[in-house]
């Protein structure tokens, strides 16, 4: 593994200790120019996000939505998911970026026409349909990583870029939570506003997306499209091909229990902090999205360059501790404010790290430079679309049997029991992750 600049350099103290957990790696010249258009499309999707992110609040407070239907647009990313099997496959030997840049423009036009639907079935099945595109586009995002940055330092890249993107989106989110709360006779118009900058934001950010390089200083192989052969193949077979990988199958067990357990209880956040515990659109904002940013925005360098000198086992353990902490304590104590607090720390620390493992490199470290970081992607998102379809249909049946305090409790059980499965798996050899450097 070649080391970074910062790892061969007398180890600096005090405010240089401060400012290295904020900065990215040392890049070579085509990398570090790549980064700055990935900078200015990470920070303007944030802006998209934060606003998006709403959508629920929106949902409950000005439509009316039940605690059901909220699982609508959850239910509805398992179809995304479902078709990066196959788009993972199609975009194998071929350049990447367009299996991003097309539905990423889509995904802006979805937003503009949420902006214009009245009913709250409609309006998540908006987006549902924005999370359908958002995970359509996943299988070229490691693979583009790869491309583009040197295989020492692409976590602790990968983790600067969403480190950034919490923070914009923590500014985003309370933001136009503020906004909304300043309209209420007009809280329709304000929506159509927000809905409508959102999609414009998108628009931009997939442009400075189309300007990254097809070749970087990363691995030359996963670059190069490799025509004809495997390409004939059925994508199902594809698909099935990656679990061949006995370490594979084993990571995407281990993931499948854990997104099973997150997706139980995650569409009822916005109906346990807004009914639950009756608060308004700035402190449910306040807490169920500024705290994790802010946390996200301390510790996501950090945590995420960690990942570039350990194993991915060890990675998953540590960030699924983190994640299955919050609904445990959230269902415990919910309006002991320093337990909550702690609740929404806790949730800070997975999220950069979570994203970075999922979306980034976790995939590199099973799966060869080349066609296989895409095929392998595609492979892990399908399972993730099948938990993320089971797991809201179940706390759909529940919630008429089951407090949402009860329902937390159980998904957070899940996930601690996937982190915990992680750590078993991990044997501690380097050749568990040295593939992430190839």
């Amino acid at each position: 593994m070649t080391p970074t600049v910062t790892e061969n350099a007398a180890s600096p103290g005090g405010f240089a200790v401060i400012v290295r957990a904020f900065a990215p790696p040392t890049l070579p010249e085509v990398s570090r120019r790549a980064f700055q258009f990935h900078m200015a499309y990470t920070l303007l999707d944030s802006v998209f996000a934060g606003i998006v992110a709403n959508a629920p609040l929106m949902a409950v407070k000005a439509m009316h939505a039940t605690d059901a239907l909220l699982q609508l647009p959850i239910a509805m990313a398992a179809i995304g998911l479902f078709a990066s099997a196959f788009t993972g496959v199609a975009m194998a030997d071929r350049h990447k970026k367009p299996f991003v840049v097309a539905p990423g423009l889509a995904m802006a036009a979805a937003t503009l026409l949420m902006a214009w639907m009245h009913s709250p079935v409609w309006f998540l099945a908006g987006a549902g349909m924005v999370s359908i595109l958002d995970f359509a586009v996943k299988p070229a995002v490691p693979s583009i990583q790869r491309l583009i940055y040197p295989g020492h330092c692409r976590a602790h890249v990968a983790g600067t870029l969403r480190q950034y993107a919490s923070l914009v989106f923590l500014g985003s989110t309370l933001f136009f939570s503020w906004l909304l709360e300043l309209s209420k006779a007009h809280i329709g118009r304000m929506i159509r506003f927000e809905l409508t900058f959102a999609g414009v934001a998108s628009l931009i950010a997939f442009i400075c997306f189309a300007q990254l390089p097809n070749q970087g200083d990363g691995s030359l192989e996963e670059a190069l499209p490799r025509p004809g052969g495997a390409k004939h193949r059925w994508p199902a077979i594809e698909m099935l091909d990656t679990f061949r990988n006995r370490r594979f199958r084993r990571y995407v067990a281990i993931f499948f229990v854990f997104v099973c357990g997150n997706a139980t209880y995650m569409g009822l956040i916005p109906a346990f902090f807004s009914r639950d515990l009756g608060f308004g659109y700035v402190r449910s904002t306040l807490l169920i999205h500024i705290v994790p940013a802010i946390v996200a925005f301390m510790v996501g360098g950090r945590i995420s360059s960690w990942f570039d000198r350990t194993t991915v086992w060890r990675s998953y353990s540590l960030i699924t501790f983190f994640w299955g902490l919050d609904p445990l304590l959230l269902a415990i104590a919910p309006t002991a404010w320093p337990v909550v607090m702690l609740a929404r720390i806790s949730r800070g620390c997975a999220t950069v790290g979570s994203l970075v493992l999922a979306y980034f490199t976790g995939i590199h470290a099973f799966a060869r430079p080349g066609r296989e970081t895409s095929c392998y992607m595609g492979a892990l998102l399908f399972m993730n679309g099948v938990a993320r379809l089971i797991a809201p249909a179940i706390t759909a049946a529940m919630t008429g049997h089951l407090s949402n305090r009860m329902i937390l409790f159980y998904g957070g059980v899940g996930v601690l029991a996937a982190s915990l499965m992680f750590l078993r798996s991990d044997t501690g050899h380097a050749e568990e992750w040295m593939e992430s450097a190839a």
